[in-house]
């Protein structure tokens, strides 16, 4: 109702299954046609590049696909195959360079591999290191001050914690004992279990010292020449108790200890015959005691993993070039990262944005790290900046070229970070549904079309209850054009390959749900379509059901099949036909407005002149325009090109002009231009 905004007066009051064209006007929305049938419900992902490259990957319920784009199925994978219907939603997908990770909360990480044309499924490992050591992420999950005792140096050993920390999840898992692995064998309860060291754990060392005086117990030591450092374990007399950080060489007895609040020498060096307690260890960041990364993306030749449940602000980062590698190492530039994103332990880290820098959408709005092409992430270079409050919800972030498109949790819209270019702010968020929100419905997933040769950029938005809101996505553009595609059934999944969109179906055929692969085409007329011969060619898949018929641009009519899938009622003389479920298309133009006293009492529009290219019948408030072919004419139906003028009836407080066709076939609408009075 507000005149005055450009937008308002720029906009439909309704636009549904049409398309904006890139030069003005709208055409109907594409159809799409039936590539093939798939076993269930299923998500839909690319891999591959260039001509010829690119595949379909389908995940479906304990089920991986890869298909053609024509929808010819290339391999499929049941065993070992750890997702379920419930899971395709949730879980991230990162595609890079023959590799496919695949995470959630409800499974640990897996890897699907191509090697030799065939892919692979298995649980994601990680590299191995010295001695049988896994360079996997660690992290402290136990208060502070909370040891741990092994009851020997190597071999199977008794464990003790001060605090309850073990469960029966623990079980096949491993902690590290000052940087060595123990893998866990058995539980016995919250404060002790049973393992086996990998390797040998480091030695406990007895030191005979000039003084006590000024050591505590949990200081950090060091050998003032050997540079080798410890923590005193205990305090006795002239004895301290040490357990090495660094190594297996003990301090030289010609050297002093150096500590933070004193220095003494040493004149006799031992090793105890046990392991001191310590509350220098950690344990495995993933296993089933602690939880599964929910979040994971490719940035920079490393592996991001996130949404860790027992450490919901936690990111790993892979080291460069190895995404089994996640050993922070010593810290240099391309080994692994872990770090906390923000300050609060709940802050729920769920997505990533790969861009030229790194972004992290949290449960209190996205972050980034300020990357540079000399500077990218590293160990030194993990300073996080906010740039708003916007929370980020479930679909995955989309890249896009004037930044990083996600849904906000609270409103449902879509929203942009877009980089600004300025030194000290350099991202920003704007709304990309403003004035379009009520659309948006519950996000699902999110895709951008490239713009073709009839239509701009789209960024086609799947609703929960299988309607699709595409966007009309201009640069130069002022305002975003959105509308509305429905279907016969719903749509599951869409994924963008080969310049075509693809959909996952789920339709009612016979009574039962039918779940089907297919592609938009802009020469289809209507949604799953398939194209037959002759009308005597079966086709199973509209068994029992009435479909709609074209030969060409032009509609037959719809006829219904029998239990074979073939037509009945149809000439058999018409030659090859196409036979697909119709939808109807509606737009309808906002009220006009007065330019100098805005919306008046009652107006009336005396008459509209709609200019379309290349069309087949439609209606303009109900009726066809003067001259038009009719939309049910039987047989062969010629496009026309021209201009028709409507004279609609009586006053109104917001007079609109509708335009509808209900029988699909070819509408491209140029321009509509009205004459108004009050």
């Amino acid at each position: 109702m507000r005149t005055d905004l450009q937008a308002r007066n720029e906009g439909a009051r309704r636009f549904r299954n049409a398309l904006l064209l890139a030069g003005g006007g709208f055409r109907r929305r594409w159809g799409t046609v039936d590539l093939a049938g798939l076993s269930g419900i299923s998500r839909l992902e690319t891999y591959g590049i260039g001509d010829g490259d690119e595949r379909l990957l389908v995940f479906g319920g304990g089920q991986f696909q890869v298909r053609n784009l024509d929808g010819s199925l290339v391999q499929s994978l049941t065993s070992g195959v750890p997702w379920g219907v419930i899971h395709l939603n949730s879980m991230q997908v990162a595609i890079e360079d023959g590799k496919i990770i695949v995470t959630s909360n409800s499974f640990a990480p897996h890897l699907l591999s191509l090697n030799a044309g065939t892919w692979s499924i298995a649980p994601l490992s990680f590299s191995d290191g010295l001695n049988g050591a896994k360079l996997q992420p660690y992290w402290r999950f136990v208060e502070r001050g909370v040891s741990l005792t092994p009851s020997g140096y190597s071999g199977s050993v008794s464990l003790t914690t001060s605090a309850a920390f073990f469960t029966a999840q623990h079980v096949g898992s491993r902690i590290r004992y000052t940087g060595v692995e123990i893998q866990i064998t058995a539980v016995t309860n919250a404060t002790s279990a049973t393992g086996t060291v990998i390797g040998s754990l480091k030695p406990t060392l007895t030191l005979t010292v000039g003084s006590t005086a000024g050591f505590s117990i949990g200081q950090e030591v060091q050998g003032k020449d050997t540079q080798i450092r410890g923590v005193v374990s205990a305090v006795s007399g002239s004895t301290l108790t040490v357990q090495m950080l660094d190594g297996f060489t003990p301090f030289d007895t010609a050297e002093k200890l150096v500590g933070p609040t004193a220095e003494t020498s040493i004149s006799a060096v031992g090793t105890a015959a046990t392991p001191a307690a310590t509350t220098d260890w950690d344990e495995a960041l993933i296993s089933a005691a602690r939880g599964y990364p929910g979040a994971c993306a490719l940035h920079r030749n490393r592996l991001l993993l996130g949404d860790f449940p027992s450490a919901q602000n936690v990111m790993a980062a892979s080291a460069t070039g190895d995404i089994q590698d996640f050993s922070t190492g010593t810290g240099l530039e391309t080994d692994a990262i872990i770090e906390r994103v923000g300050r609060e332990t709940s802050l729920g880290l769920r997505h990533f944005g790969s861009t030229e820098q790194l972004l992290m959408f949290t449960e209190a709005g996205p972050y980034y790290v300020p990357e540079q092409v000399a500077a990218p992430l590293s160990p030194s270079n993990f300073e996080l900046l906010k740039i708003g409050p916007e929370a980020a919800a479930a679909p995955q972030p989309l890249l896009v070229s004037e930044g990083m498109a996600f849904i906000e949790r609270d409103s449902g819209r879509l929203m942009i970070c877009i980089p600004t270019g300025n030194v000290r702010r350099s991202w920003e968020i704007a709304d990309l549904s403003e004035l379009a929100f009520h659309l948006m419905g519950e996000p699902v997933e999110i895709e951008l079309v490239s713009a073709g040769t009839e239509s701009d950029r789209l960024v086609t938005l799947l609703r929960s209850d299988g309607q699709i809101a595409p966007l009309s996505y201009r640069r130069s553009a002022q305002f975003s054009g959105w509308g509305l595609w429905t279907t016969t059934g719903a749509w599951k999944s869409l994924v963008v390959a080969g310049g075509f969109l693809f959909v996952v179906s789920a339709r009612i055929v016979n009574g039962s749900p039918v779940y089907r692969l297919e592609r938009f085409d802009p020469s289809a007329w209507a949604d799953d379509m398939v194209s037959l011969s002759s009308p005597t060619t079966a086709v199973p898949l509209y068994a029992n059901r009435t479909v709609g018929v074209w030969s060409g641009p032009s509609k037959i009519g719809e006829f219904p099949v029998n239990a074979s899938g073939v037509i009945q009622g149809l000439d058999e003389s018409v030659g090859p036909v196409q036979v697909g479920l119709d939808f109807p298309v509606t737009v309808e133009t906002m009220p006009p407005v007065d330019q100098q006293r805005g919306l008046r009492p009652m107006m009336k529009i005396t008459r509209a002149d709609i200019d379309a290219v290349e069309s087949v019948g439609f209606k303009v408030e109900g009726r066809d325009p003067s001259g038009w072919s009719g939309a049910t004419v039987a047989g062969a139906v010629t496009p026309t090109t021209g201009v028709r003028r409507f004279r609609p009836l009586g006053r109104r407080k917001y007079p609109t002009i509708t335009i509808t066709q209900d029988v699909g076939g070819p509408l491209e609408i140029r321009s509509i231009t009205m004459e108004v009075t009050s």
